[in-house]
């Protein structure tokens, strides 16, 4: 095998030369042990319908709640502070009840969803109001029916999440962040046509949550 020329500077491109030689051949190298050995690629990200289905399809029975956030009435802003729960299995059913202050006053409002049909009793109202509808406070308010977009993936305390955005069945606009570990739920961002945010934040899975249509005698039909 011929040595290196003995010119200085045709010597030194004979080395980068040599240099660039082994370095082409042990990446054609390594290429061939990652696939010989099933080094996996990485995977595709998933679709923001695939992240926002995640919940209803894992093995998550019922989650608990914290509600916090702002609504606007009547050109008012006020906070809002509550819980809730989603019951996914063995059909979808929720609840909330939250308290906000107005006028120095607190009240509280309270939503059941079950069975088609949503219960609501707010303040001046002794019963519960019963209205039929498609669209409630159930798990399937949050699988997205417009406007579907992945965002990426965030590191949050519960553990790492899919991040995806759509707008539901009223067409308020909510960011869903979907742990990757086990595809629970940890966090939903809703924006109201006000502007304002209502945030859903996740502390119990399969607690055994329960949701229980008020008695006929404290509900009147809306």
């Amino acid at each position: 095998m011929p040595g290196p020329p003995s010119h200085p500077h045709r010597r030194h491109r004979w080395y980068r030369a040599k240099l660039a030689r082994k370095f082409l051949v042990l990446a054609a190298t390594a290429g061939v042990l990652a696939a010989s050995c099933g080094i996996p690629t990485p995977a595709a990200p998933p679709s923001a319908k695939e992240v926002l289905a995640k919940p209803q399809q894992s093995n998550l029975k019922d989650a608990h709640f914290k509600v916090t956030g702002k609504i606007t009435d009547n050109g008012v802003t006020v906070e809002l502070v509550g819980d809730g729960a989603l019951v996914y299995k063995p059909k979808p059913q929720g609840r909330f009840k939250f308290q906000t202050t107005v006028g120095g006053e607190t009240i509280t409002i309270e939503e059941i969803s079950r069975d088609g049909t949503n219960y609501g009793l707010t303040p001046g109202n002794p019963k519960w109001v019963a209205t039929k509808s498609t669209s409630g406070i159930d798990p399937t308010a949050f699988s997205g029916a417009s406007d579907q977009k992945y965002v990426g993936e965030e590191n949050l305390p519960q553990g790492k999440a899919w991040h995806a955005t759509a707008k539901d069945r009223d067409g308020n606009a909510f960011d869903a962040y979907i742990r990757e570990s086990d595809g629970y739920p940890i966090k939903y961002v809703e924006t109201q046509s006000g502007g304002q945010n209502i945030t859903l934040i996740f502390d119990r899975y399969n607690a055994g949550e329960t949701i229980t249509a008020p008695s006929p005698d404290q509900i009147q039909q809306g």
